[in-house]
């Protein structure tokens, strides 16, 4: 378990034992600095699990040893060598349970649980037939239950009033002649009209007395006429592509009538709350950038632009990094969740380059090396956060093209549904014609600030 925490915690935060200076259980003392011998054969992994965990606590603290290593990586096999190794190891070890399968199955897991385990069976065979064989036997499970809670016959409730009437009822009363019951229901019709006519005569008062007193001939009118309904005032309206969209006080949404009602659920959560909704695609892609180590003013000016920490709606990503000055050529690397090369770029002299086809719904990395005097300088740095995207999957960027294609002038559609996607690109720019359009409504810029925040 101790070694499992400690390849997942590797894998999670890009390698923390050489930049960390704590470890779980609070500051680690320095005792001692790491042989030249020791540090080989911790990069070669050669060291035994209780030797691992003792160098892994003093690498924690003691941030000379930390250097000499990163030294050591640099003239080895390199950090992406190391970080697939580690991830292979990482994948090996963990495994969704038994029951996070079956919650997956049913549809319990939510967020980014159900992210990761989705991102797993795309690269665990084992795990993907075990979710098929629980899919099937939870549709078999289904329909023998639904055989074994049916009603049976005669404990039924009766059907109708009727039914209940002769269960209720002794059986000699149904013994009398058809006749009878045919009399007794004609003359239990006629008392019920005459009874009906003698109040519509009583309700109708004399001409006098509506003259000499007004109040009892008001009295009746009051009480028969429907009080009107009343108007609640309008929270929210906006020119939406040239259409009025209004939210009232009792939370009604009108405008949109046009829309399906997801959409307009969507619309009216997001006007209500004043936020878009956060999207669970973008968990995992980017995270803060600490400070260099090691790293020269060359190195911290040549660094990669686009994409990094975002969802891409195409599958042929354009990447664009900074020039470095005097550099004979580029070369650009893309690798997938595994950290496996899935695509690589012949020698550039230009600083941007689109990429084959790559997978929907999948995760990938990428780096840049700088050709220079016969040595390569790698973008993003070892140290700093990797470049990482998400290709869209193919349901969601089905549905988006839709919309575009038949909501095309709602800025405010198109907006939500790019937010909830993980495009803040695209929603900022609609929202920002959303405001062109509505440029005194403060939802409307509180919608754009909340995207750009988490853009940020």
């Amino acid at each position: 378990m101790v070694i499992n925490r400690r390849f997942r915690q590797l894998i999670q935060q890009d390698h923390p034992l050489l930049f960390q200076g704590v470890s779980d259980k609070g500051i680690i003392k320095v005792t001692e600095h790491l042989s030249p011998v020791q540090i080989e054969d911790w990069r070669r992994r050669r060291l035994a699990p209780d030797e691992l965990l003792r160098a892994d606590d003093h690498l924690a603290a003691c941030m000379e040893c930390r250097q000499r290593i990163e030294t050591a990586l640099s003239q080895g096999a390199g950090e992406m060598a190391l970080y697939a190794q580690l991830s292979a190891e990482a994948d090996a070890l963990w495994r969704p349970t038994s029951e996070q399968l079956a919650d997956y199955v049913d549809g319990l897991l939510t967020g980014d649980e159900r992210q990761v385990v989705k991102d797993h069976l795309v690269a665990c065979a084992s795990c993907a037939m075990l979710v098929d064989d629980l899919r099937v036997f939870r549709n078999e499970i289904a329909q023998e239950l639904d055989r074994e809670y049916l009603p049976k016959k005669g404990a039924a409730a009766p059907a109708s009033w009727l039914d209940r009437i002769k269960a209720a009822a002794p059986e000699h009363f149904f013994n009398i002649p058809p006749w009878v019951y045919a009399a007794a229901t004609v003359l239990l019709l006629m008392v019920v009209m005459g009874w009906i006519a003698r109040q519509a005569a009583l309700k109708q008062p004399p001409q006098k007395t509506a003259i000499t007193s007004p109040t009892p001939a008001l009295s009746p009118s009051i009480s028969s006429t429907s009080p009107t309904p009343e108007i609640a005032p309008a929270l929210v309206s906006l020119n939406d592509g040239g259409s009025s969209l209004t939210l009232d006080a009792r939370g009604r949404l009108t405008g949109v009538d046009q829309w399906p009602p997801e959409y307009r659920r969507l619309a009216k959560d997001a006007l209500s709350n004043q936020r878009t909704p956060r999207s669970p695609l973008l968990a995992g892609l980017s995270r803060p950038e600490g400070p260099l180590m090691g790293g020269d003013d060359e190195g911290r000016r040549f660094a990669v632009i686009e994409p990094a920490g975002k969802v891409l709606l195409t599958d042929r990503p354009a990447f664009q990094w900074t020039r470095l000055s005097d550099a004979d050529g580029y070369v650009v690397e893309v690798y997938d969740a595994q950290f496996k090369l899935v695509s690589s770029s012949p020698t550039l002299t230009d600083v941007n380059w689109t990429a084959p086809r790559l997978r929907r719904g999948q995760v990938y990395s990428w780096q840049v090396k700088a050709i220079k005097g016969g040595h390569a300088l790698i973008a993003p740095q070892p140290t700093a956060p990797q470049a990482k995207f998400r290709i869209l999957d193919q349901a969601t960027a089905a549905e988006i093209d839709r919309a575009r294609r038949d909501y095309a002038s709602s800025h405010l559609l198109l907006g939500l549904l790019y937010a909830r996607a993980g495009l803040l690109a695209e929603a900022a720019q609609e929202f920002r014609g959303l405001q062109k359009a509505n440029p005194d409504v403060t939802i409307v810029r509180r919608l754009l600030a909340n995207v750009r925040a988490i853009r940020r």
